[in-house]
């Protein structure tokens, strides 16, 4: 419980100084322009990727391999578990967002997509951090068999950093709303592994 609270003033902390310091906006637009101007000669629907896959491989996937996993060991409480991750990553959001109301990056930064929400926290990041940290939570504490362990958390790593790199690609989240995302995931992350479900 004391590991989630200092987490938890940690985070309210970091929001604080996200808004408060325009420093940090300011490095939060230069390495948007930093990142935009490296990653220039790729093709954009790599950034787009999260949204385009946002319900199958972000969502869907993970969560129907986890239930069918669990149902065949009899562990209904666990796939309810699982199942409650987007919801209430999806109600943190609706809450966090009007009231820190940080607008998104000048429309000039934002390529293709242009979202009319508020920009922090980054959703598509903290569903992401919360669902995939506890696959890796899951597969590093309980999976035995180094074939399946590593190279599923290796690939969740890489997804929930692509994720997060993905929104600053595309302009339309400050890297600081990313990191915020991830703070507040394994805040999550956190409180599941407590609650010893898993």
């Amino acid at each position: 419980m004391k590991k989630i609270l200092v987490l938890t003033c940690m985070f309210i902390v970091y929001t604080i100084i996200v808004l408060t310091c325009p420093v940090i906006t300011d490095w939060d637009k230069s390495i948007i322009l930093f990142v935009q101007s490296k990653l220039k000669n790729l093709p954009l629907f790599i950034p787009l990727l999260p949204d385009c896959m946002l319900y199958t491989l972000m969502i869907i996937f993970p969560l129907g391999l986890s239930s069918v996993y669990f149902l065949k060991k009899r562990e209904l409480l666990k796939v309810i578990y699982i199942c409650s991750i987007p919801i209430i990553t999806f109600f943190l959001n609706c809450i966090i967002k009007p009231v820190v109301s940080r607008l998104r990056p000048d429309e000039s930064m934002q390529l293709i997509v242009h979202p009319h929400s508020y920009s922090y926290v980054s959703s598509h990041s903290l569903v992401t951090m919360t669902l995939y940290g506890l696959i890796i939570y899951y597969f590093f504490k309980y999976n035995k068999n180094n074939l399946i362990k590593y190279p599923v958390i290796v690939l969740s790593v890489l997804w929930i950093l692509f994720v997060g790199l993905s929104r600053v690609w595309l302009g339309v989240h400050y890297p600081s709303d990313v990191l915020g995302a991830y703070l507040l995931g394994f805040i999550l992350c956190t409180i599941y592994s407590k609650i010893h479900i898993l």
